[in-house]
C-alpha cells in the first residue's frame, strides 16, 4: 500500500514537473546536456546516488517540445459542450450520470496527456541521442586526427632488439608463460612529447612504465613514432575494427596489422593464436591481446560521461532509449 503511495505521488509530481515551468530552446537544452556530462566527469560515480539533476533535465526537455494537440482537446472541448447541452435539454439527468460522465471526461483527460508526453519525450530523446552520437563521432574524429597527425614525424629506424632483450631478462621473461588475453599493454600520457609511455601487465603483474622507444614503437629518442605505434593506437581505441572496402584496400591494412603482429610475437614470443585476428563471418580484425588507451584522458572522460549519462536516462524512461 506504501509502495503504491508513492508510486502515484511520483507520477503527480513528474506530471506537474512536465507542465509547468521554464521552457527551454534547443540551444539551451544542447548545453545543459554539456553540463550533464560535466557533471559527472566532475563527481565520478557520486552521481549515482543522486539522479534529480538529470531527470530535470529530461523533464526540462520534455517539458519544452512542442506537438499538436489541438485535435485531442478540442475532442475534449467538444465532448463537454455536448454533455452540457444534453444537461440543459434534460437528456441527461440523475446525479450519478452526471458524475460518471465527469468521470470519463477526467480519464479522457488524463489519458490525452499520457499520449502528449509520450510523443514529447520521444522528441526529446531522439534530440538526447542525436546530439550523444554527435559527441561519438565527434571523439572519433578527433582520435583519428590525433593519430594521423603523427604521420608527419614517423621514424623507420629499425627495433633494437639487443636494448629490448636486456629489458625483456629483467621483467618479461615470463611473457610465455601467458595467453595473449593475459597480456595488457597501458598507453599513458607522456607530459613532455606526442608519444605515450607504456605499461604491460602479464597475468596480473604491472610491469615498469617504460617509453614507448624500449618497446619499438619509436625512435632510440623517444621523439618520433614508427607505424608500429599508429596501428597500435587505432586498436587501442577500438578493440573491433570492422572492414569496408575494397581487397586490395584490405590487403594493405593486413599488411600493417601483420607488421604489429609479427612485433608483439617478438616482443612476447609466438603462439597459436594470433594478437590481431581477422574474424571472416563478422569480416572484422579484432584484438586478442588487451591494448587499453590511458593517453587521450579527455576525450576518454567525455565518452565514459556519455556512458553513464545513457544509463542514466535509460534507467529514469524504463528503456533503452539512448
Amino acid at each position: 500500500m506504501g509502495n503504491e503511495n508513492v508510486n502515484s505521488l511520483s507520477i503527480l509530481k513528474r506530471f506537474f514537473e512536465i507542465e509547468y515551468g521554464q521552457k527551454f530552446d534547443q540551444s539551451e537544452l544542447y548545453l545543459k546536456l554539456q553540463e550533464c556530462l560535466e557533471k559527472i566527469n566532475e563527481d565520478g560515480m557520486s552521481v549515482l546516488n543522486d539522479f534529480s539533476f538529470f531527470h530535470g533535465f529530461v523533464n526540462d526537455g520534455i517539458r519544452s517540445q512542442k506537438v499538436n494537440d489541438r485535435f485531442y482537446f478540442g475532442l475534449i472541448f467538444l465532448q463537454m459542450l455536448i454533455t452540457l447541452i444534453l444537461i440543459y435539454a434534460g437528456i441527461i439527468f440523475g446525479i450519478f450520470n452526471i458524475i460518471l460522465i465527469t468521470v470519463l471526461i477526467l480519464v479522457e483527460i488524463l489519458l490525452f496527456w499520457i499520449i502528449s508526453a509520450t510523443k514529447r519525450q520521444s522528441i526529446f530523446l531522439n534530440k538526447i541521442r542525436k546530439w550523444s552520437m554527435g559527441f561519438y563521432s565527434d571523439i572519433d574524429l578527433a582520435n583519428f586526427l590525433s593519430i594521423e597527425s603523427l604521420q608527419n614525424f614517423l621514424s623507420i629506424e629499425p627495433f633494437d632488439e639487443k636494448k629490448y632483450a636486456k629489458l625483456w631478462l629483467k621483467e618479461m621473461s615470463t611473457s610465455m608463460d601467458h595467453d595473449w588475453q593475459d597480456i595488457i599493454l597501458e598507453l599513458h600520457p607522456n607530459e613532455n612529447q606526442l608519444i605515450p609511455n607504456i605499461r604491460v601487465t602479464l597475468g596480473g603483474v604491472r610491469k615498469t612504465m617504460q617509453p614507448a622507444s624500449e618497446y619499438g614503437f619509436s625512435n632510440i629518442e623517444n621523439s618520433s613514432p614508427n607505424i608500429l605505434l599508429i596501428t597500435l593506437l587505432l586498436f587501442s581505441r577500438k578493440k573491433k575494427i570492422r572492414f569496408f572496402g575494397l581487397d586490395y584496400e584490405k590487403e594493405s591494412i593486413q599488411t600493417r596489422i601483420d607488421q604489429l603482429n609479427n612485433h608483439f610475437e617478438l616482443l612476447f614470443g609466438k603462439r597459436k593464436q594470433k594478437p590481431i585476428e581477422y574474424d571472416d563471418e563478422q569480416e572484422c580484425w579484432e584484438t586478442i591481446i588487451k591494448i587499453v588507451d590511458r593517453s587521450s584522458t579527455a576525450r576518454n572522460d567525455i565518452r565514459q560521461s556519455l556512458d553513464v549519462f545513457g544509463k542514466i536516462i535509460n534507467s529514469y524512461v524504463g528503456y533503452d532509449a539512448v
